[in-house]
C-alpha cells in the first residue's frame, strides 16, 4: 500500500491517525489501483470498513467490456485510514464474483445477456470524485460521493450484428452504501424470459449470512445451509444477516423495476440455495411468464446497497 498518493482532505506529508466521520457519521475513500480496476472504502462509526471492488472486464470471445462490481469485503486496517502505511489486519470476504447490475435471458436465447455473461460493449465511461473527474490511477482520496457512470451497447447473443439496447448504469458511493441506477433503451423487439437487476451474491458462512428477511415483511428465514428453499416473494428488497456477529448486507429495488410483478411468476425477489452463496435476484421476468418488448421501450432500476460489519 505504499504506492499510494493522497489528495483532497488527505495530507500527502503524513498519515491520517483519525477518520473524520461526516455529519451521516460515515467516511468514504477512493483508491484508483489502475486504469482498470479501483476501490472505493466506506465506513460507519462503530464498524468496518466496507470495501467494493471494481473492474474493467474486457473478453473478446464473449463480446464482453463493461465495468462491474467485482467483490465486497469487510476489512479491518492497521491505521484509521486506507493511506499509507496503513495495511490490512484481516479482511473478510461478503460475496462472491458474479453479475450485480443486470442479466436478461431472451425466449430461446443461448445464454444470459450483460456483465460478465458478455455480449455487452463499453461506449464511454466517468469516473466522478466530487462531481469532479478523479485523480489519475495510484492515487487514494476522500470524498463525499463517488460516481461510476458508463454507457455499453447490449448485443443479441443470436444474431450477429444485432443490438438489443443501450445500457445507462449509475454506481454512486457514500459512506451510507451504493446506489445503482441503469436504464436500458430497447432497440430491438424480443420475449424475455428472464430478466434481473441488482443481484447481491453473498457468502454464506457462520460468520456472513446465516438469516434474511423481506424488508416488507417481519418474518426471518433461515439461510445458513445449501438447499434451504427459502420462499420467494414479490417483495421490494431484502436483507441478509448473520446472528452472532451483526453482520448486514442488504439490497432495496424501487418497485417500479418489477412493473407490478406481472411477468415475475410469484419470485419477484428469491435467495438461491445453491452450494456456495446466498444469491438474491431481484427479478422482473421469470419462466414461465415472459415480456415482450418493442423497440423505445425503456426499463429502468434504482437500487440501494447497505453493508454492516459492526467492530
Amino acid at each position: 500500500m505504499n504506492r499510494r498518493k493522497l489528495f483532497g482532505s488527505v495530507a500527502a506529508a503524513g498519515l491520517l491517525t483519525t477518520v473524520s466521520f461526516g455529519p451521516s457519521g460515515g467516511a468514504l475513500f477512493l483508491e484508483r489501483a489502475s486504469d482498470t480496476k479501483l476501490w472505493v472504502w466506506t465506513r460507519t462509526a462503530g464498524h468496518r470498513w466496507i470495501r467494493y471492488e471494481l473492474r474493467r472486464f474486457t473478453n473478446a470471445s464473449l463480446r464482453l467490456d463493461a465495468w462491474r462490481i467485482q467483490a465486497i469485503s469487510a476489512v479491518d486496517l492497521t491505521g484509521d485510514a486506507p493511506v499509507p502505511g496503513s495495511g490490512e489486519v484481516k479482511g473478510l470476504d461478503l460475496t462472491t464474483g458474479g453479475n450485480y447490475e443486470y442479466a436478461l435471458r431472451l425466449v430461446d436465447g443461448s445464454d444470459h445477456v450483460g456483465g460478465l455473461h458478455g455480449d455487452e460493449l463499453l461506449k464511454s465511461f466517468l469516473l466522478l470524485a466530487d462531481g469532479r473527474r478523479a485523480p489519475a490511477p495510484g492515487t487514494v482520496t476522500a470524498l463525499t460521493t463517488f460516481e461510476l457512470a458508463q454507457d455499453t451497447v447490449l448485443l443479441d447473443p443470436d444474431a450477429v450484428g444485432t443490438e438489443l439496447g443501450d445500457m445507462h448504469v449509475r454506481h454512486v458511493f457514500t459512506s451510507d452504501g451504493l446506489r445503482l441506477r441503469w436504464d436500458l433503451d430497447w432497440k430491438a423487439g424480443r420475449a424475455v424470459e428472464y430478466a434481473y437487476g441488482a443481484m447481491l451474491p453473498a457468502v454464506r458462512s457462520p460468520t456472513v449470512t446465516t438469516w434474511f428477511r423481506y424488508l416488507d415483511r417481519a418474518v426471518e428465514h433461515d439461510i445458513s445451509t445449501a438447499g434451504h428453499r427459502a420462499p420467494p416473494a414479490d417483495s421490494c428488497g431484502v436483507q441478509m444477516y448473520n446472528t452472532t456477529n451483526g453482520a448486514s448486507l442488504s439490497v432495496e429495488v424501487s418497485p417500479s423495476f418489477f412493473a407490478g410483478y406481472a411477468g415475475s411468476a410469484g419470485r419477484g425477489i428469491w435467495v438461491y440455495d445453491g452450494p456456495d452463496y446466498n444469491k438474491v435476484y431481484p427479478t422482473r421476468v421469470s419462466r414461465p411468464s415472459r415480456e415482450q418488448v418493442t423497440p423505445g421501450v425503456t426499463w429502468s432500476l434504482d437500487a440501494t446497497y447497505r453493508f454492516l460489519f459492526p467492530l
